[in-house]
């Protein structure tokens, strides 16, 4: 009897060397690996690096629409739509969050943005904007950031604003220099880049032959393309007639 439950411990004992897990602490680690590596948790790391980032630059971000995950044999896609509350020297501020996030495992690819001037505005008299960006987060890093909105802004700058003009000496702000100039007597309300890279835009000038000098100086950077004025008709803006615009372009495709 005592040889028999000899044996029998010695094939429990051997068994369980023999079958024995992994080491816990391997394990755990390996577990965590698999898990980071999920779209599901690239996803959540991706909107957190993002939120962190509204956070540290004091971007008001005002709504955010996260779309349902698309899948695909090779890679997958999250589609953001991202609202904003800004003044116009901080939208360079809000497109660089993506460009940053982006590498590594996943690129964040801003797709569209939708700009429109607010009823609000800063104490210095800075309207307030109102901005939508699209942004899909994906895995397919082969493709590199798309570069184009940022590009298209820096240039955007440099040619008009989207403060109203009219404190301005009509005369003066129309006057052409070798280099753009702050708004040269044109503003922008409404701004609209589309997936496609798609251009339109509703915008003022003091005067009429402010508009076709605007396509041009927008065709010289570069950047823009395929300038064409949609309308124009004379307009009361402040008490004072003005310009009122529509126009349609092309964004060139960034690196």
């Amino acid at each position: 009897m005592k040889k028999s439950m000899f044996v029998l411990l010695m094939i429990c004992l051997t068994a369980t060397t023999a079958f024995a897990g992994p080491n816990p602490t391997e394990a755990i680690a390996s577990l965590q690996q698999i898990s980071a590596d999920t779209p599901q948790e690239l996803t959540r790391l991706m909107l957190d690096l993002h939120l962190s980032y509204f956070e540290r630059n004091a971007l008001r971000l005002m709504d955010m629409r996260v779309s349902p995950m698309i899948v695909t044999e090779t890679h997958f896609e999250v589609p953001v739509e991202m609202g904003f509350m800004l003044t116009e020297d901080r939208i360079l501020t809000a497109l660089a969050a993506f460009e940053e996030s982006s590498g590594g495992k996943m690129i964040a690819s801003p797709r569209a943005i939708t700009l429109s001037v607010s009823a609000e505005s800063m104490p210095d008299g800075k309207p307030l904007l109102s901005m939508t960006v699209l942004v899909t987060l994906h895995n397919n890093v082969k493709t590199g950031y798309d570069s184009s909105l940022k590009l298209a802004f820096e240039e955007f700058a440099k040619v008009t604003t989207f403060s109203p003009q009219i404190g301005k000496n009509a005369e003066a702000a129309g006057q052409k220099t070798d280099t753009a100039s702050d708004g040269n007597g044109t503003w922008v309300t409404n701004l609209r880049i589309d997936s496609d890279r798609r251009l339109q835009l509703t915008g003022y000038a003091i005067e009429p032959r402010m508009v076709n000098q605007f396509c041009r100086d927008f065709e010289k950077t570069g950047v823009f393309s395929e300038m064409t004025l949609s309308s124009m008709n004379r307009n009361m803006y402040n008490k004072q007639s003005v310009m009122r615009f529509d126009v349609t372009g092309k964004v060139a495709a960034g690196n």
